[in-house]
C-alpha cells in the first residue's frame, strides 16, 4: 500500500467507526440503518480492486474492531467476523467486478451492497445467537412493525434482517452508486487509486 492509499484507509475507517456508532439514532418507525456497511462497501468498491489481500484482510480485522468498539449490541465481538469478512467479501466481489482497476458498473454495485448486507446480517445475527444462547435474548419473542416472528434463531434472524437490512439496502442502493461515480474520479486524479490498465 502507498502512503496515500493508507491515509485513504484510514480515513475511510474512521467514517466506519463513526457511521456505525450513529447507528443508535438512524431508527425510523421501528426500522434501524446501519451506514457504516454502506460505507465499507463504497471504501471496498474504490480500493479492492487495486489492493493486495495482506492489505485487504488488515483492513477487514480493522473493520470488525472498529464496528465492536462503536456498536450498542448486545454481543459486541459478533461486529468482527460480521463485518470484517463482509469487507472482505465485498473486496472480492469489487475484484470480480473490475480486474483491471476499471470503473464498476451500477448493477455491480447494487450486487455486492445485496450480496454484503445479506451476508453481515446473517454473521452478525449467527454470532450474536451463539454468543448470548445461554441468556434471556435467546428466549425472546421476536416482533417488529406489528408482525410477531415468534422466538428462535430463524425469529432474531428476521427481525433484524426486516428491520435493518432491507432498510439499509434501500438506503444504499441509492447512495453507493451515487458515492462511487462521485468519488472514484476525484481520487483517481489525485493518485490515491489507479485507473483502469
Amino acid at each position: 500500500m502507498s502512503t496515500r492509499q493508507i491515509a485513504l484507509a484510514a480515513a475511510f475507517l474512521a467514517i466506519v467507526f463513526i457511521a456505525h456508532a450513529s447507528g443508535r439514532i438512524f431508527q425510523i418507525g421501528g426500522a434501524q440503518l446501519a451506514p457504516s456497511i454502506a460505507i465499507y462497501v463504497l471504501m471496498a468498491l474504490l480500493m479492492g480492486p487495486s489492493l493486495g489481500w495482506g492489505p485487504i484482510v488488515g483492513i477487514g480485522l480493522a473493520v470488525g474492531i472498529l464496528t465492536m468498539v462503536a456498536t450498542s449490541s448486545p454481543f459486541p465481538l459478533a461486529n468482527i467476523p460480521a463485518h470484517g469478512l463482509s469487507f472482505i467479501a465485498s473486496a472480492y466481489l469489487a475484484k470480480q467486478a473490475a480486474p483491471k482497476n476499471q470503473e464498476i458498473g451500477i448493477g455491480s454495485i447494487i450486487f455486492n451492497v445485496g450480496i454484503i448486507l445479506l451476508l453481515s446480517w446473517t454473521l452478525f445475527a449467527l454470532f450474536t445467537w451463539l454468543g448470548l444462547a445461554s441468556t434471556p435474548f435467546a428466549g425472546n419473542e421476536w416482533a417488529r412493525f406489528g408482525m410477531s416472528f415468534g422466538s428462535g434463531f430463524l425469529a432474531w434472524w428476521l427481525f433484524g434482517f426486516i428491520g435493518v437490512a432491507i432498510p439499509t439496502f434501500i438506503i444504499a442502493v441509492i447512495l453507493t452508486p451515487l458515492l462511487y461515480r462521485a468519488v472514484r474520479p476525484a481520487l483517481v486524479r489525485q493518485g490515491m487509486l489507479s485507473s483502469a490498465a
